[in-house]
């Protein structure tokens, strides 16, 4: 029986698979702010975090509108 670590790891690789098969290769538009939580930043996030954050929101929203 797999535990917690298993599955936080299958849930992880699956999010990581879907991403590389869903990126598109287009930038999004800069615009002063971070798409996550709206500090200003020279880039799109303010950080590493955000980005990551941001990637699985839209992971996650994808999944709700396919089911």
């Amino acid at each position: 029986m797999a535990d917690s670590i298993d599955i936080a790891s299958q849930n992880e690789e699956a999010f990581r698979q879907h991403v590389i098969a869903n990126h598109r290769g287009e930038p999004l538009p800069l615009t002063g702010r971070c798409y996550n939580c709206g500090d200003p930043t020279e880039g799109n996030f303010c950080c590493k975090e955000c980005g990551e954050d941001w990637e699985k929101r839209k992971y996650f929203e994808n999944q709700k509108i396919k089911e």
